[in-house]
């Protein structure tokens, strides 16, 4: 017998009902992602200033994870960032405090893809034996000794607030660490979670995926790759370092095809044994190129020929000599569409010997300029040139164009909410814990704790929803979605926008029957909802009577 759940929804008829049914699970997968490497060669910092300047240092200064609450029993760590002129605080040592008794220090010191001066101190307060609020010294010292204790030349106080164990939500509050193996991989994840439920789905995939790009590189695994599957999203979905860590998760703002992403991964996985020292627009462009797209499947010509359209494009020699800070899906479009022209053109023989025999340089503009000059006899200038006067030849796509716009626009609004309302996920200064680490300690909050209200969840839906417009092409429904999120993150997160407030209210109804909304579609010819309120069963509300 089914069951249908009244909502009393502000957007629909009150006669109109939801009814649930238990659908196969369909979960966005997370996209692909940057490799957590820095550049050959990192920019010099500025000069520190050799005078102190007025402290600046406050509570803001120490941000505490897991986020974005604490609860009893959390190994908390610290992440301690420096105001400015943060250069001077370069070398300074950070230390914090319970009692008079000191939980852990650090040296601040440039770090992440930022290149923010910071200190991080991994889980170093273990709050089982506390609750309620707990007050925390912050030290700032010149001494790189800890023993020395100098006086300090910053001191600030905050007080934490822990709340009781037994307020976690679902499903944090069962979830274990769990462990799988396939063909290719070793797999790390949550039980209770998406990628719990899904897990052979995950691993058929990734087994697929490797077995392809070990045929189009030309090379074998040498071991079995690891994944830490995510519970929430970070970054853009993932970063691959020793191990990979990667989103698994039904509402994600960022999510797109499985295939695509484990690819790509696996490209950057399997690409170290064929050369050690390449520069990151060749590294990227290479995992899109075997992708066969960024997001999703696609003609990179067409793409690249419609960022030129749109006068978005990045010269060469800015993308490879700094190829992060550079606009996100631009850079990784651009630097696919020129693998796939190099290897079209020349052969992909003489790409591989090229990408092989990379040499270091000063910078890795310069190292693609000498990589293009022995083996094509070209500058990096030339092969722009060439290259651009290829894309120019290709007839420009309306669609391709339009698609590629709010692409754009998509990822840009993400990567805003990700800084005003979860800054611990935005790329830049994305907290990624050590997986192993995490593992040999029983620690899961940081792989699974997010920002949980109904404005966030409603936020998430309609970013989620833009991809369902992107791919029905419905683009005056995506420009709209986009529209509406940015007049909340413009008005401090309140949705005065109408379509804003309908999802909020969809949310808001659907938790009071005790769902967790994971996709609203308010938009489409359906509407379509799911939720989930028996963790991780993913239901499908439908209308009463479509």
């Amino acid at each position: 017998m089914k069951r249908v759940l009244p909502l009393l929804l502000l957007f629909v008829l009150a006669c109109q009902t939801f009814a649930p049914t238990a659908v196969p699970p369909t979960p966005l997968a997370p996209l692909p992602t940057h490799s957590a490497q820095p550049p050959a060669t990192p920019p010099l910092p500025p000069p520190a200033p050799t005078t102190q300047p007025e402290t600046g240092w406050s509570a803001a200064n120490l941000i505490l994870h897991p986020e974005p609450h604490i609860y009893s029993g959390d190994i908390v760590s610290f992440e301690i960032v420096a105001p400015e002129p943060s250069q001077y605080w370069v070398g300074r040592r950070v230390s914090v405090f319970l009692g008079g008794v000191a939980l852990g220090s650090q040296v601040l010191q440039p770090g992440g893809f930022s290149g923010r001066v910071q200190a991080e101190i991994w889980w170093a307060w273990d709050t089982a034996s506390y609750d309620g609020e707990q007050l925390l010294e912050v030290s700032v010292t010149s001494a790189e000794n800890e023993a020395a204790q100098p006086t300090p030349l910053a001191v600030f106080t905050t007080t934490v607030r822990l709340l009781p164990a037994s307020q976690r939500p679902e499903p944090e509050n069962r979830a274990q660490w769990a462990r799988t193996e396939s063909v290719c991989c070793i797999y790390h994840y949550l039980t209770h979670t998406a990628a719990a439920r899904d897990i052979e789905l995950i691993t058929e995939k990734a087994d697929a995926a490797f077995e392809q790009v070990e045929a189009r590189l030309g090379v074998t695994r040498d071991e079995k790759v690891t994944f830490t599957l995510l519970s929430r999203l970070l970054g853009h979905g993932g970063f691959a370092s020793r191990e990979i860590s990667l989103t698994y998760i039904d509402r994600n703002p960022a999510g797109l095809h499985l295939d695509t992403v484990f690819i790509h991964e696996g490209t950057h996985i399997l690409d170290r044994q064929i050369a050690n020292e390449r520069p990151t627009i060749l590294t990227e462009g290479l995992a899109v190129y075997v992708a066969g797209g960024h997001y999703k499947p696609e003609d990179l010509d067409r793409r690249a020929a419609a960022v030129l359209t749109l006068n978005q494009y990045i010269p060469l020699e800015t993308l490879a000599a700094d190829f992060y800070p550079q606009q996100h899906e631009i850079g990784y479009l651009q630097a696919g569409a020129l693998v796939k022209y190099l290897v079209d053109t020349y052969g992909w023989e003489r790409f591989r010997k090229m990408y092989a025999t990379i040499q270091p340089a000063p910078n890795e503009a310069q190292m693609l300029n000498a990589s293009l000059g022995a083996h094509y006899n070209l500058s990096l200038a030339e092969v722009e040139a060439a290259w651009l006067a290829h894309l120019r030849t290709i007839p420009v796509d309306e669609d391709e164009v339009e698609n590629l716009r709010l692409t754009v626009a998509w990822f840009d609004t993400l990567r805003r909410y990700q800084q005003l309302n979860d800054p611990s996920a935005y790329y830049l200064t994305a907290w990624l814990p050590d997986g192993q680490t995490a593992r040999e300690r029983g620690i899961t909050a940081d792989f699974i704790r997010r920002p949980t209200t109904s404005e966030n969840i409603a936020l998430e839906t309609m970013l989620s929803g833009v991809e369902q417009a992107l791919e029905r092409q419905a683009y005056e429904q995506a420009e709209r979605l986009l529209a509406s999120v940015n007049a909340v993150l413009d008005a401090g997160n309140q949705f005065h926008d109408p379509l804003a407030a309908q999802y909020l209210v969809a949310v808001q109804d659907l938790a009071a029957q005790g769902y967790e909304a994971q996709v609203i579609d308010l938009l489409s010819p359906t509407q379509l909802f799911t939720g989930i309120k028996n963790w991780p069963e993913l239901e499908t509300l439908t209308l009463a009577g479509q």
